[in-house]
């Protein structure tokens, strides 16, 4: 039996119409009918590939960019070279001149800004390292109170401190903040000592003050906490006194033996009593003064750096003329050499094609002449034998010389 009558097809879709050709058909999944294994796979490679379509057309979008922005940049430059090559070539000659002249200014307009900004910093940079300026430091101060005269010291050289410059005057001030309190009251007055330690612990400098602390009557005191108690019970302002004091002053001095290491600060009680002040902050000023001529080059530090870089301006501007003008003798003297040299290898071709011509000039001249003479003396001796005279004669001196002479009436 056939049983081809019985077999169900595998595909129960009715395709009425085929897909378009622009493929504008939407994918199913399911081949068609009439398709083969190649067109089976290619869809499977579609349906694989439908997941990453968005990097796909990303790269093609990059790559597009890319290919617009390289068009664009050789396009002009494409036209202009066609442009030239359809120029005669006198014009193409003159515009490439003008071309090499304009890269030749915008070379020069670059050297020249370059050398511009770097007078402007080495200008700067000089000025900076020749002229001092000004050196102001703060730093806190905290006592020992375990000692008899409880002390503070601040390192000024070293890694940790700042060197002070040599020559300079140095001031050295101090500020307390203390608090109103019954035993500052009590204390009244103390005294402050500071002195200037050498890099090898030699004392420079050494000044010692007094200080008291500044009195208010009970009344005062306490009109004046019934005008601030807001702020005072806010914590907006303090029951403190602040004392700012000049404890030293002395010059910087050249030398290892001269130089600060450290200036060191002690409170030292008044006579017959051991009692010191209450100290809520202690802060060391050290403050520098120029010399006069230090100090003038300071004030005029910018007008300095515009006078410095002006200068380094104008000796790297004659240092590259010179090295341009050397290329320049350079290139000249070889340009030169180099005619000279086609100049006599030339003169050298001449003479060697030409040696031998004027030899063959003047021997064709003698020939003409001689030819010349000849027939003048044809033509002379013709007329004399017509004329019917002949001479024979002989020369004085010579014994081939003849000459003819005599009467010829022609033939009887």
């Amino acid at each position: 039996m056939d049983s081809a009558p019985h077999q169900v097809s595998r595909y129960q879709h009715d395709y009425s119409s085929p897909p378009s050709a622009s493929g504008d058909a939407l994918y199913t999944g399911q081949p068609p009918r009439g398709t083969t294994s190649g067109e089976i796979n290619d869809d499977a490679l579609l349906f694989l590939a439908v997941p990453a379509g968005w990097f796909i057309r990303a790269v093609a979008f990059l790559g597009e960019l890319v290919a617009s922005a390289i068009l664009r940049l050789v396009f002009p430059v494409a036209i202009l070279i066609g442009a030239l090559r359809a120029l005669p070539a006198v014009v193409a000659a003159n515009l490439r001149r003008a071309a090499l002249g304009l890269f030749a200014a915008a070379c020069t307009f670059a050297a020249l800004v370059a050398m511009l900004f770097v007078s402007v910093l080495l200008g700067f940079v000089l000025v900076r390292h020749w002229v001092d300026e000004r050196v102001t430091v703060r730093q806190p101060l905290y006592f020992d109170y375990t000692e008899a005269q409880p002390s503070a010291a601040v390192a000024l050289a070293g890694a940790r401190g700042v060197a002070l410059p040599a020559g300079h005057s140095v001031m050295v001030s101090m500020a307390l903040l203390l608090p109103d309190s019954y035993h500052n009251r009590e204390v009244g007055m103390f005294q402050i000592k500071a002195e200037a330690l050498s890099v090898t612990g030699m004392t420079m400098a050494s000044d010692t003050q007094p200080y008291m602390l500044r009195y208010k009557s009970t009344p005062v005191r306490l009109a004046q906490s019934a005008l601030m108690s807001v702020p005072l019970t806010l914590g907006m302002r303090g029951e403190t006194q602040t004392a700012n004091l000049k404890v030293l002053q002395y010059r910087e001095g050249h030398g290892r033996h001269k130089r600060t290491g450290h200036i060191r600060v002690l409170l030292q009680p008044r006579a017959a009593t051991v009692q010191l002040p209450q100290v809520y902050k202690a802060d060391l000023v050290v403050q520098t003064t120029l010399p006069w001529i230090k100090s003038l080059a300071c004030g005029l530090k910018w007008t300095l750096c515009v006078w410095v870089s002006f200068s380094v301006y104008i000796v790297l501007v004659v240092l590259a003329l010179c090295w341009v003008r050397t290329l320049a003798v350079s290139a000249r003297n070889r340009r030169l050499s180099e005619i000279q040299g086609n100049g006599k290898m030339a003169s050298d071709l001449g003479t060697g094609h030409n040696g031998e011509s004027p030899r063959k000039e003047l021997s064709e001249d003698l020939t003409v002449k001689m030819r010349a003479r000849r027939r003048k003396r044809k033509a002379q001796l013709r007329t004399q034998i017509q004329g019917g005279s002949m001479e024979l004669e002989f020369t004085e001196g010579s014994a081939s010389g003849v000459a003819v002479r005599g009467d010829w009436s022609g033939p009887e």
